[in-house]
């Protein structure tokens, strides 16, 4: 596949309370991502980690497609794409993305998470899937997964899914520009 620019789809929290260690991390990650490279692709909106990605990468000039919801759209930010329902929000953001970015958040986020591992794991799609485990936010998951695989629930660990976990915004980045070396040609 020989692209100009792929489309990393984002899934995180939308949630405006959080500490301020997850905003500043998701920070690192995108300042060290390349907007020459890269398009973003989320859930729209301008609250919590969302508003923290676009906002940062829109300082950086980098392009961004949003697919919302019409009960989530704010009138000061425009959408690509808009839904009624988040099943047709979702199916969306999964098509769009050439990858998917897993940042700190809630129900809603580890859906999202598992619907592109489940996708990898049953061969609809072989796509890299990238967790930034801010704070060890992600260590209880990653603890169950292990054993769902360690009592034969599931047979393909993280590494056969192409799921790639790091814990520091740098690790991160790195890993996503090797690999997409590997996935496309620039």
């Amino acid at each position: 596949m020989n692209k100009q620019m792929i489309n990393l789809t984002v899934f995180c929290s939308s949630k405006n309370n959080l500490k301020p260690i997850y905003y500043e991390k998701v920070i690192e990650l995108i300042e060290l991502l390349d907007p020459t490279k890269i398009s973003l692709v989320y859930g729209g909106g301008t609250n919590g980690l969302m508003g923290t990605i676009r906002t940062n990468w829109l300082k950086k000039s980098g392009k961004i497609i949003t697919a919302n919801m019409h009960k989530f759209a704010e009138e000061c930010v425009p959408d690509d794409y808009l839904f009624d329902t988040i099943d047709d929000r979702q199916k969306k953001l999964v098509e769009l993305g050439d990858g998917y970015l897993i940042l700190p958040g809630g129900y809603g986020t580890h859906f999202e998470a598992l619907e592109v591992m489940t996708k990898n794991d049953i061969g609809e799609c072989s796509k890299p899937i990238f967790i930034l485990n801010v704070d060890g936010i992600f260590d209880g998951f990653i603890s169950h997964i292990n054993k769902l695989i360690n009592e034969g629930f599931i047979t393909r660990d993280f590494k056969k899914i192409k799921v790639y976990v790091c814990d520091k915004p740098e690790e991160l980045a790195e890993l996503i520009k090797n690999l997409w070396v590997i996935y496309f040609t620039f």
